[in-house]
């Protein structure tokens, strides 16, 4: 009979705290309305606003945003201040100073420590936008990479779109094209035609970049295209005539040099495109002037590259003067007028290798190589080799970079993820347990009279546990059964098999024979089938014995296995060598480890002499400080290791490794011989 005490209740206001707790486990996180800032956002909002318009010197603008920088730190972390963070960053960077903007954006310190989501995504996508512009590229990828997960967990498609567009242009530069590819096809499921007609337009024009760098020049035009398209119902000349420059660009690759001029003049049609767009209006002019020199045209040359040339100079785009110079060097090689082509192409590289302009550069390069005197050539073919292996080297990089990046964000994400539900489950389950628990409390005090069915439903309980060790014990004996299962394929595969191989192919080499030497020799063998039938009642009677027994000397009967193992047919010996390290103690080697070196030396000898057609093999023992290893070398055909199907002999050794916790390493090559090395750690 149980005896149950009668406890007073609780308190009232037991449950009062419980159900608090309960309540706040349970709520939903909750991030303040963008709209609701209040009156100090609004003042320091508007000083940043005077202070950027402000004519005064720069330097004490940034006086002044500095002091309201120490008036921002003594607020407390809620997303007022976060906003604020973001809107002096934003101050520094509209002030020239990005290496400030770095050291300020603290905005997502305060987002992360109030779990403010939409805060650390903006601050993510706001350090991916400066690392970009400082080419900070693995930087500038993992804050996009971040914040559009950030962006895709809100909702916010306009922004998670953008991130993704932006790492679909790093991409790009660093040609990685097929990544590229991928992450501007998922920055367009996050665009609409209704509502993001730019970024549509922006990833479109990516894909064609993409498809133009891989030659593949009509897939070009259809995405440059569709890219033209929404520019147009976005109606924005600038962007329509960079379109057209980029369809005529794929059309002079395609050798169209026609219908790019006809895109080329469209582009520079437009009314005001040079005050509108300066740089893409002077891209036209000479991208239409290298598409009439390329088709032959020969008329008006070399002043219309002269004449952008001229403009970009005066607007400051060396970018842009990069590749007129370039343009001019080659018109003038095709004239044969050496001297001018590499003046061209001297001031190409000149302005090019500053910038950091890797295409620039080795586009002058080569037109130096082509144009300079042998022993100069020869300088400048080296260094574009140089620059050239650079340039592949970073790329490779920064993909590996890219795809460890987006790995270890993930992993982090999940882990995160994990833990945080993990945790809100353990309090809800902490706090429902004691609910539960007081619940309980009170119902045994007012239902004493219920104990009998208590006790029913605890001896159910242990019912339950006796059946599920029942279970537990009959999955044991079944792994049990394997083990021995497997033990004794080994036993019967590694020793048996082995030598009755063995004994199998020495009896058949004698069989055309019946001088007294080999009577005596088969008299030998046929007491070898004697003993291998005593090893088959062995295994029979006592499957748990082994090899050796503590008296044996381990060695002798090492050399003896490979003695035997390298007898071949007609009598001859496999030349083998044997070598065992002194500073082995094999009397204190626990007997399972020399039992299983056994069977791996017997049968990786076995498949020497099945597959490898060696004329040697050496076996040998090496102490390395607390480490045993084993290696069996042969001078065999050897074999492709990625290639190879693995037999039963060779997952057996891979097993026998395994039960010892030794480490199996296969070492080969194709007509280079084989070397099976083992080491164990003593």
């Amino acid at each position: 009979m149980c005896k149950i005490s009668i406890w007073r209740s609780p308190p009232m206001f037991v449950f009062v705290i419980v159900a608090l707790l309960l309540v706040q486990a349970c709520k939903n996180e909750t991030i303040e309305p963008e709209g609701s800032v209040n009156s100090v956002f609004e003042e320091i909002s508007n000083q940043l606003k005077n202070i950027a318009h402000d004519s005064v010197h720069i330097d004490q603008k940034l006086i002044k945003v500095d002091k309201i920088w120490d008036k921002a730190r003594e607020l407390p972390n809620d997303t007022v201040k976060r906003n604020i963070y973001v809107e002096i960053a934003d101050t520094y960077e509209l002030l020239d100073r990005k290496e400030l903007f770095h050291k300020y954006n603290k905005s997502y310190n305060v987002s992360s420590g109030i779990k403010d989501s939409i805060g650390m995504a903006v601050s993510h996508y706001k350090l991916g936008r400066s690392y970009f512009r400082n080419d900070q590229i693995d930087s500038s990828y993992q804050n996009f990479y971040s914040a559009e997960r950030l962006f895709k967990s809100i909702g916010d498609d306009k922004f998670a779109g953008m991130s993704k567009l932006s790492m679909a242009i790093i991409q790009k530069n660093i040609k990685d094209y097929i990544g590229g590819e991928a992450s501007s096809i998922e920055a367009l499921q996050y665009f609409t035609p209704d509502n993001h007609l730019r970024y549509l337009a922006s990833a479109n024009t990516n894909l064609g970049l993409i498809a133009n760098d891989l030659e593949r020049y009509d897939l070009a035009i259809e995405y440059h295209q569709k890219a033209l398209e929404e520019r147009r119902a976005y109606k924005d000349s600038s962007l329509i005539s960079s379109s057209l420059n980029n369809i005529g660009l794929a059309y002079v690759n395609k050798k169209e040099f026609d219908m790019a001029i006809e895109f080329y003049e469209a582009g520079l049609s437009y009314d005001s495109l040079f005050f509108k767009r300066s740089r893409t209006y002077t891209r036209l002019l000479d991208n239409l002037a290298y598409a009439k020199f390329l088709s032959g045209q020969p008329n008006g040359l070399p002043d219309l590259f002269l004449r952008p040339l001229e403009l970009r100079d005066s607007l400051g785009d060396n970018l842009g003067a990069v590749t007129s110079n370039i343009h001019l060097a080659e018109y003038y090689m095709s004239i044969d007028s050496l001297q001018l082509a590499q003046k061209y192409a001297q001031v190409a590289l000149q302005k090019a290798t500053p910038l950091d302009y890797n295409r620039g550069i080795l586009e002058s390069l080569q037109l130096l190589v082509d144009t300079s005197e042998e022993s100069q050539a020869l300088e400048y073919s080296k260094r574009y080799s140089h620059i050239s292996d650079s340039i592949t080297k970073q790329e490779r990089s920064f993909q590996e970079q890219f795809a460890r990046i987006r790995y270890e964000t993930d992993e982090l994400e999940l882990k995160n993820i994990k833990v945080t539900k993990r945790n809100r489950q353990l309090t809800i389950l902490l706090l429902s347990l004691a609910v539960l628990s007081l619940l309980t409390y009170i119902f045994i005090q007012r239902k004493a009279n219920k104990k009998e069915l208590e006790f029913r439903q605890a001896q159910q309980s242990a019912n339950e546990e006796i059946y599920q060790l029942m279970l537990s014990q009959r999955t044991k004996f079944e792994e049990g059964k394997q083990l021995e299962k497997q033990r004794i394929s080994e036993e019967l595969h590694d020793g048996v098999l082995g030598r009755l191989f063995g004994t199998r192919l020495n009896l058949d080499s004698l069989n055309s024979k019946n001088d007294i030497q080999v009577i005596e020799t088969r008299a030998k063998y046929i007491d070898e089938l004697k003993g291998i039938e005593d090893e088959i009642r062995r295994i029979s009677h006592d499957l748990n014995s082994n090899v050796f027994s503590k008296d044996m000397l381990f060695v002798e009967v090492m050399e003896k296995l490979i003695e035997n193992q390298c007898i071949q047919e007609e009598g001859e010996l496999l030349k083998y060598e044997f070598v065992n390290d002194s500073f082995i103690n094999w009397e204190e080697m626990p007997n399972n480890i020399k039992v299983h070196l056994y069977r791996i030396i017997q049968e990786s000898l076995q498949n020497i002499r099945k597959h490898a057609q060696a004329s040697n093999v050496r076996v040998s023992f090496k102490k390395l400080e607390k480490h045993l290893q084993l290696d069996v070398t042969d001078d065999g055909v050897g074999m492709v290791i990625n290639k190879v199907k693995k037999g039963i002999g060779l997952k057996n050794i891979n097993s026998r490794v395994k039960q010892i916790k030794g480490i199996l390493s296969v070492i080969s090559k194709k007509g280079h011989g084989t070397t099976i090395s083992v080491k164990i750690n003593l």
